[in-house]
């Protein structure tokens, strides 16, 4: 079993920072003593107006806010807790593709 998990945060983010690491830490931890694969990767805002706020999470398509520094037991807590829900109903994924005719002018193009 492997989840994917998504540290969202403003740019120049302390909160951010410090997030990032402990669920990094939290996943090392899981993976050692429950054998499930956890991937922390982050997402970075440019936008540096509300430096510092609205840092969450996203495990398992579920958006966990983050207020206030997490320790690494409360972050495997929080991964475990929701790792451990299941969705309802599996989202179907489309692909959009489109193909340009060799002129390269959208106006010849078609849907794939």
């Amino acid at each position: 079993m492997s989840v994917d998990i998504y540290v969202v945060m403003r740019n120049n983010s302390e909160l951010g920072d410090i997030t990032l690491k402990n669920f990094w830490l939290a996943a090392l931890k899981i993976f050692k003593e429950y054998g499930i694969e956890v991937y922390v990767m982050p997402l970075v805002s440019p936008d540096t107006s509300n430096s510092g706020k609205d840092v969450f999470v996203v495990i398992n398509g579920f958006e966990v806010p983050i207020r206030t520094l997490l320790t690494i037991d409360e972050a495997v807590d929080i991964i475990l807790k929701y790792i451990s829900v299941a969705k309802d109903k599996e989202e179907d994924v489309y692909a959009l593709g489109i193909y340009v005719d060799r002129d390269d002018r959208l106006e010849n193009a078609a849907l794939a």
